[in-house]
């Protein structure tokens, strides 16, 4: 046999209760739950500043509210000021800017202007609801509102040229979310996950906002047929004006020298290049432009021999952004057209070896590379490569991680395979460098230089890759200076 272990008066064999005594105290409960609300009442009638503050909620909690973080665009911390709050304030109250709380020496609404506003704007039943959870729900369990819908009742705010409330005011809302899910909420994630969340939307690009490119195409004019090298103007070189292009030194590039193959060094190019420059044009347009030697007009020469006496190297550079998977090489960008002339007395000025690299190149000829399992056949115009140094690098905007990438990737040669192309005109030769084509790293690392490109001023040359002994010293094929080019000063190239 088991024992009881209840209470003897709760037991089956305990007193029965009678039933004045359960009338009694049942009488004794309401009274003491009217006499509650009587003293509530009073008190709320009494003190307007004691019914904002449990209107508002502790001040503890404003800290803790997970949707006052939500909903503020204001700074993450709020302020609040000792003294007492005063929450709804007439047209002629004075609020603090900086802490988003009125001033508590201006004089407030009393409780019945502030139910009858409340009748005027909501229903008879969300009223009642209200008036049911004020008298209810203890002071510590009433939600408080956002700080930044206190901050949005000043004289500023959105509702002042309505029309329809008066003193322009709302009753507060309570919400009937306890404290402890509140808290709950709190402790299940991280305390800046809220505001993290708003800042993202900030960032979002609107579904109609054009990319900055597409206003400065639409307000381009185009040009037809131009003269070439008509766009850029000639600047000495010792003047250093902006927007303008210069005759350099070959003497500036850094190539491979005659004994690089045992000692991997490089010096200073020979002073005498195979082409110079007469001309620079910048051009901008919707889709990159090939062989564009066709729709501008070249000075006529006579070729007297057997290289082609004009060189046109056209620089195809992307104004869109790039993509790591490159599905897209052409689109909106700029074509730096540069025009060379084939120099006087080339022949005797130049070596053998570098004169025979040019017909090569210009004859588009292949040449036997030895490899394993077997030898190949490359195109011998890939051995074109690029120089390009910058000569004012310490003047540019540049951070300390730009910087020494600037410094380390300077004046270091690149072959432009593959992507490159080439024609053959009647009186010229023209290359074309497709930027398009670069790789993710590539474009990417130029598109952030290239707000910073019209305070550059860039040496550009080519020249033909030696592979043999006798193929060194490399010489410069062509080579001119860009001063600041700003390419948003210039008009589109029609195609038509």
């Amino acid at each position: 046999m088991g024992s009881c272990v209840s209470r003897p008066g709760g037991c089956v064999g305990g007193r029965r209760r009678s039933p004045g005594e359960t009338r009694r105290r049942r009488r004794t409960t309401i009274r003491r739950r009217a006499s509650t609300r009587r003293t509530m009442e009073r008190i709320d009638e009494a003190d307007p500043v004691i019914q904002a503050m449990a209107s508002a909620g502790s001040i503890e909690e404003a800290w803790f509210d997970t949707f006052s973080v939500v909903e503020s665009d204001e700074e993450d911390f709020q302020s609040v000021q000792d003294g007492n709050l005063a929450v709804i304030t007439s047209p002629s109250s004075s609020k603090d800017d900086n802490l988003g709380v009125v001033n508590p020496n201006a004089s407030s609404i009393s409780s019945f202007d502030q139910k009858q506003n409340g009748r005027k704007l909501w229903d008879q039943a969300s009223v009642n609801l209200e008036n049911t959870v004020i008298a209810s729900v203890s002071h510590e369990d009433v939600s408080v509102t956002s700080a930044d819908e206190n901050a949005g009742q000043g004289d500023d705010g959105i509702l002042d040229s309505c029309g329809i409330l008066q003193n322009n005011c709302l009753p507060f809302l309570v919400v009937t979310t306890s404290t402890v899910e509140k808290r709950k909420a709190l402790s299940s994630s991280p305390p800046n996950s809220a505001k993290k969340a708003s800042l993202k939307l900030s960032f979002k690009r609107k579904s109609g906002e054009a990319h900055a490119t597409s206003t400065l195409f639409s307000a381009k004019a185009f040009l037809e047929k131009p003269l070439a090298g008509s766009q850029v103007p000639f600047c000495l070189l010792e003047k250093k004006m902006l927007d303008s292009w210069s005759h350099i030194e070959p003497s500036i590039f850094r190539v491979r020298g005659g004994h690089y193959f045992r000692d991997k060094k490089k010096d200073f190019a020979p002073n005498y290049p195979a082409y110079c420059p007469f001309g620079v044009d910048v051009y901008l347009c919707q889709q990159k432009i090939n062989h564009i030697a066709r729709f501008v007009e070249l000075p006529v020469l006579n070729p007297s021999s057997k290289f082609p006496p004009i060189l046109v190297v056209n620089i195809q550079v992307p104004l869109y952004p790039a993509t790591i998977f490159q599905s897209e090489n052409d689109g909106e960008g700029m074509c730096f057209v540069l025009y060379f002339r084939l120099s006087e007395g080339y022949s005797k000025e130049l070596p053998s070896h570098f004169l025979e690299n040019i017909r090569r190149l210009i004859d588009d000829e292949v040449e036997r590379v030895r490899g394993f399992p077997m030898d190949t056949l490359v195109p011998f115009r890939e051995r074109l490569k690029i120089l390009g140094h910058v000569a004012n690098m310490e003047d540019l905007p540049l951070s300390s991680a730009e910087r020494k990438l600037m410094h380390a990737y300077n004046e270091k040669p690149v072959l432009s395979r593959p992507q490159h192309d080439f024609y053959l005109g009647k009186n010229y030769f023209e290359i074309d460098l497709d930027m398009h084509r670069f790789s993710y790293i590539s474009r990417k690392g130029f598109e952030t230089f290239l707000d910073r490109l019209k305070l550059c001023v860039l040496d550009f040359g080519l020249t033909i890759q030696g592979n043999k002994p006798e193929e060194l010293p490399e010489h410069i094929l062509c080579c001119v200076r860009l001063n600041g080019i700003d390419y948003s000063n210039y008009l589109q190239l029609s195609v038509h």
